[in-house]
């Protein structure tokens, strides 16, 4: 299966290891941080060093900025699933929409469990939600 991991910067480390792990399982695996199959990896550190030193729509403006969300959409694009690896900011979950809007298959994975009021009555729309590794997998592979 074409997954898809979305999640967040501070997240990084353990979406990465999602990624390698599903990899091993057979599954082809974009994630935002893993520049190893030539992604283009961004960060708005990039650009500023203080988000809040910029305006939304220069931030939008900056070639780094549209080369990525160029990037991103390509891996959307591709995926026929879509992991939510929670922590995750508001671009995750933007991308979790837009996938689950095509139609694809999408699952939020809360792997140190579901963090009080970091949630939604709109995690309806996902096919999964889980805190257990195999409960995913299993998803994955047609579960």
């Amino acid at each position: 299966m074409k997954i898809y991991i979305a999640s967040s910067w501070r997240n990084a480390e353990t979406a990465y290891s999602i990624t390698v792990f599903l990899r091993h399982q057979g599954h082809e695996v974009d994630c935002f941080c893993d520049d190893s199959d030539g992604r283009y990896v961004f960060s708005w550190k990039e650009i500023i060093k203080d988000k809040n030193a910029i305006d939304a729509i220069s931030f939008l403006r900056d070639k780094r900025s549209q080369k990525a969300f160029q990037e991103d959409k390509k891996w959307l694009d591709w995926c026929e699933c879509l992991i939510l690896v929670l922590p995750a900011g508001n671009s995750s979950h933007l991308e979790a929409g837009y996938v689950k809007g095509q139609g694809k298959r999408f699952a939020i994975y809360a792997p140190y469990g579901f963090i009080p009021g970091e949630f939604d009555v709109m995690y309806g729309f996902a096919d999964l939600m889980t805190e257990h590794h195999k409960e995913l997998f299993k998803f994955l592979d047609g579960g």
